[in-house]
Formats: structure tokens, C-alpha cells, sequence
């Protein structure tokens, strides 16, 4: 590894990448004659017309380090908050709002806080936010799990809390803010270093980075939710499980992911896909009985650690006892007849008395009303549409790569292939079968059994399948084979090394969002992507619906 002009970390070709770029040459010369029939069966208006385009505007090619892409995309969703929380007035949504003590004076910051980042203490971010500050004070705060709210709280204690300057609420704003802006950082590389794994595409993965920073619900990977910090944590415990899934390590990623979301528990299914195709591919009993106990080790560590916050909101609601509330805090519960912690009697918190006293299904049913179907209501069909673009890309794609893939599939892409079968088969296709069950599992779930307007969102942060399918469309055979007709045509193609063709973290931008050569789908899918991030953060920093 080197170092360039620029002080970036450069690689060099390890020898499975120089064979990868041996094969590419030799199959482009194979496949040129096909490339120039493709090309002439292509309408020749249509090439005439952006050619005509792609000649009218000439440059060299962009390019960005990922980094610099991800702090790019945070800055454009602040930006567009305060615009639009200052132009337009704050909706009256009749949701949570964190109570605050009417005695208590304000910073001398507080307003250029609010100002800036008022925009982002919008519906869930109340309550991320009240429990970072008073704890699981209310039994319906036991539907937000405790790693974002508790980091949240030791960055803001160590930082002063209250003080003269800002006032503890708005301090935790701003730390949480920033928080978020760097886990998406770490997303997004976490994610670009996932997607060379399994994708084994250079362009692909760049797109799906591209994607990722402007995905349709970024608004929450920015305000005061878990989205960047978990998927983060998801991102990183599906490269390990490719990886180095023999580390002790996972367990790291793996137990934070389920403390940050209840989805998280998902990501135990990883783990156990790859462990089980590790077990089925030995021959030795020995190394079975030995896959297995480390396998059994790790799923005991992630459990207990899943337990302790069981166990702690069982301790807080399903005992009488005496917690020290401020009054603000009481007058909260009393107003709005909520059950605060330790006020236990014989008819609050029924799930205390179940064989399996855990609070979250409770808690999602009782203040949620989420359940099977609950939410079919004829005035909830704009949420149904607006989450329709996410569930058909992810649900039409997947149905897509099952026909594809049947035989593999139907063994659940644990049981060996023929050798005829597994060389008709891409190294995407054998990776992704999990991936791709976990994203389709995912939007039927949202579908049927919750808000279905959380399913943008669910899927953006928890499955990186929804920037690969997305980034197909951009990056598969008919695809590259338009891009190189039109700039052909147009004289475009130029001689010489790509900027980032040897840059570790680096994305081209450009060359692969060439407006110029974009088709109808294309150019949908990056309205959806851009459209959705512009117009969610425009709503929800108003209090508009857009949770």
C-alpha cells in the first residue's frame, strides 16, 4: 500500500484482481462483435439524439473519495432543513413531544441551535432525545432501544449538560446530530467494502455508495434516529460474516446492532447462514463439533447481552418503587395518561405477568396499534403509495433473482450445486441469497405487520440490497453496452488511466451518473432516490408526515 500526491491511500492489483482484469480484456475482445450487433439493433434516433447531447457537453471525469461524498449528502439535508423550517410553520402532528422544564432558563445558544438544527427534532427524534436526557420515564419509550439514547447521554454528560450556553436538550441535539453524521460516514464505507465482497464489481459498488448517500429516507440517517448507526453495525456484521466470521469480533457489531433496533435480531440469521455453510462444507466431525461450540458461544454472548435490556425494563416497570422524576416529567404522564416507571399497579403493564415478560410487542400493539393487517385502512393508502417504489424494487428484483437462481435457491443456498450448475452461476448469485431473503423478508413483513410508511426506511438502513438492485439498473450488460454506443458516437471515449481506477474509497462520478446516456428507468430511479430525500426532509422537519 502507498500513498499519492494527495496523501490518499492507493492499492495495488492483488493477483485475484489482475486474473479479474485478464478475463475482462480477453472477454471484451470476445464479445465485441456482440456489442457492435447489440449497438445496431439500438434506434438510431435515439443514439443520433444523445449523442447530439453527450457531444454538447465535454469534461473530464469527476470523481470524489467516499468520505467527502457522505459529508456532501449530511450538509444538503441540513441545508434543506433549515430552508424549509424557517419558509414554512411547523404542522401540529398531535404526537410526543418531550416535556421541558417551564422553570428552567434557556442557553444563550439555544436559539442558534434551534435555528439550525430545529428542523431535525421532529417526531421519533423526541423521543431519542427525552431518553437520552430522563431515561425510560414512559412506558411507550420502551419501543426505542437504549445504545443511540445511552451514547447520546454519556457524550452530553461529559460535555457539561446544562450550562449557560445551551441547555441539556440542545446540546444532545447537536451531538446527536454530529453523531449521525459520522456513523453515516462509517456506513457508507462499511457499506462500499460489503458491496466488493459480494458484488465483485468496482462500478456497482461505487453506484450503490452513490445511492446510499442520497437514499429516499436520508432525512433519518441525519436527524436524531438509530438509520446511520445501525446500519453501520448491519453493514459491518454482514462483511464480517464474508470475511472472518471465525472472529470473536462479530459479536462486537452484532450484540450493538441488536441494542440499537429490534430488527437487529435479524442479523443473527447472517450468522447462522454462514456458519451452516461452513458446517456442511467439512468433513471432519472434529471441525463440525468445533464450528459449532464457537457458534454456540457467540449466540450465548449476543443473548445475554439482548437479556440485560429485557431485564432492565422489566426492573423499571413491573415493580412499585420509587424513581425521582422532575415535576415537568410527572405533569407529562398525568396529562396525557401515560404509565411512568416504577408506578407499577394491577392494571398497567400486563406484559409484566407473561411467561415471556418482554415489553416490545406490547408496547408496539397497545401505543402503536401495530399488528397483522392493523393498518389496511382506506386512509392510509397515501403511505401504501409512498412506500410502493422501495417494496416493488426490492420485491420485484428478489422474485427475479429466485427464477434466476431456482436450483440454488431451493436449497437455501446451503447445499452444493453440480459443477454445470454452480459455472452457469455469477459470484453475486452465490453470495446474495441471504442478503436478498433478509431484504425480501423485510418488505413483506413491513407490509403486513407495521406502519407501512417505516418501510422506506427499515429497508434503506438495514439491507444493502436495495442500492444493488438500484444499482443494476445502471450497471448491467444492456446498460454498459448503451453507454458505449452513444459515446462512441459522440466521440467521447477517451485513452488514458482512470482516476480512481487504483484509489482505495474513491468514486467516480461521472462516469457512472452520465446523464447524458440515462434510460427511462434510470432516470426514475434517480428521481425516486433524490425526490424522496429532498421532499422527506422538506416534511419532516415541519412535523408534515413523513416518519
Amino acid at each position: 500500500m502507498t500513498k499519492n500526491s494527495n496523501n490518499q491511500q492507493t492499492i495495488t492489483l492483488t493477483k485475484d484482481q489482475h486474473q479479474q482484469s485478464n478475463r475482462k480484456h480477453h472477454h471484451n475482445h470476445s464479445s465485441q462483435k456482440h456489442h457492435n450487433q447489440s449497438s445496431s439493433q439500438m434506434p438510431s434516433s435515439a443514439i443520433s439524439a444523445a449523442a447530439a447531447a453527450a457531444a454538447a457537453s465535454q469534461g473530464p471525469t469527476s470523481h470524489i473519495s467516499i468520505t467527502s461524498l457522505a459529508l456532501l449528502s449530511r450538509l444538503l439535508v441540513i441545508a434543506i432543513q433549515i430552508i424549509s423550517n424557517y419558509l414554512i410553520p411547523d404542522h401540529d402532528a398531535g404526537v410526543f413531544l418531550a416535556p421541558r422544564d417551564p422553570e428552567a432558563p434557556p442557553g444563550k445558544l439555544d436559539g442558534v441551535v434551534n435555528a439550525l438544527l430545529g428542523g431535525l427534532h421532529r417526531w421519533d427524534a423526541q423521543y431519542f432525545l427525552h431518553i437520552s436526557e430522563h431515561g425510560y420515564s414512559y412506558e411507550n419509550t420502551l419501543a426505542f432501544f437504549p445504545l443511540f439514547p445511552f451514547i447520546i447521554k454519556i457524550l452530553t454528560s461529559v460535555l457539561g449538560g446544562n450550562s449557560s450556553l445551551l441547555t441539556y436538550r440542545e446540546l444532545s441535539l447537536v451531538i446527536a446530530v454530529l453523531l449521525n453524521v459520522v456513523f453515516f460516514v462509517f456506513a457508507a464505507k462499511a457499506l462500499y467494502k460489503l458491496s466488493n465482497m459480494v458484488l465483485g464489481n468496482k462500478k456497482k459498488s461505487e453506484l450503490a455508495v452513490i445511492l446510499f448517500c442520497f437514499n429516499p429516507a436520508s432525512i433519518f440517517f441525519t436527524a436524531p434516529y438509530t438509520e446511520s448507526l445501525y446500519a453501520w453495525l448491519s453493514f459491518a456484521v454482514m462483511a464480517q460474516c464474508i470475511d472472518d466470521i471465525n472472529s470473536i469480533l462479530i459479536t462486537v457489531p452484532l450484540s450493538l446492532s441488536i441494542l440499537c433496533r429490534s430488527n437487529g435480531m435479524l442479523n443473527i440469521g447472517f450468522l447462522l447462514f454462514f456458519y451452516m455453510r461452513r458446517i456442511l462444507s467439512q468433513n471432519s466431525f472434529h471441525n463440525i463439533i468445533c464450528i459449532g461450540s464457537k457458534l454456540f458461544s457467540i449466540l450465548i454472548i449476543i443473548i445475554f447481552h439482548y437479556g440485560i435490556a429485557q431485564v432492565y425494563s422489566y426492573y423499571l416497570f413491573c415493580f412499585e418503587q420509587k424513581f425521582s422524576f422532575p415535576p415537568h416529567v410527572k405533569a407529562y404522564a398525568a396529562a396525557h395518561n401515560l404509565v411512568l416507571a416504577g408506578n407499577k399497579t394491577a392494571e398497567s403493564s400486563p406484559w409484566c405477568s407473561n411467561y415471556l415478560p418482554l415489553s416490545y410487542s406490547y408496547v408496539q400493539s397497545h401505543y402503536w396499534n401495530v399488528g397483522f393487517m392493523k393498518y389496511y385502512e382506506l386512509r392510509q393508502l397515501p403511505n401504501f403509495l409512498l412506500a410502493l417504489p422501495a417494496i416493488y424494487l426490492v420485491v420485484s428484483n428478489s422474485c427475479k433473482y429466485i427464477h434466476d437462481n431456482w436450483d440454488f435457491c431451493a436449497r437455501l443456498g446451503l447445499f452444493r450445486l453440480n459443477k454445470k450448475q454452480v459455472k452457469s452461476m455469477r459470484n453475486y448469485d452465490r453470495l446474495a441469497f441471504a442478503f436478498v431473503a433478509h431484504a425480501l423478508f423485510l418488505a413483506l413483513f413491513s407490509v403486513f405487520f407495521v406502519h407501512v410508511q417505516v418501510t422506506t426506511r427499515m429497508l434503506a438502513s438495514s439491507s444493502p440490497v436495495l442500492y444493488w438492485f438500484a444499482a443494476e439498473y445502471f450497471t448491467g450488460d444492456k446498460a454498459i453496452i448503451r453507454r458505449q454506443v452513444i459515446r462512441k458516437l459522440s466521440k467521447q471515449v477517451q485513452d488514458g488511466t482512470e482516476p480512481c481506477a487504483h484509489v482505495e474509497n474513491c468514486v467516480e462520478l461521472s462516469e457512472i451518473l452520465d446523464f447524458r446516456t440515462m434510460n427511462l428507468k434510470q432516470v426514475a430511479i434517480l428521481l425516486y432516490f433524490v425526490g424522496y430525500a429532498v421532499i422527506g426532509t422538506v416534511l419532516f422537519s415541519n412535523f408534515l408526515p413523513w416518519t
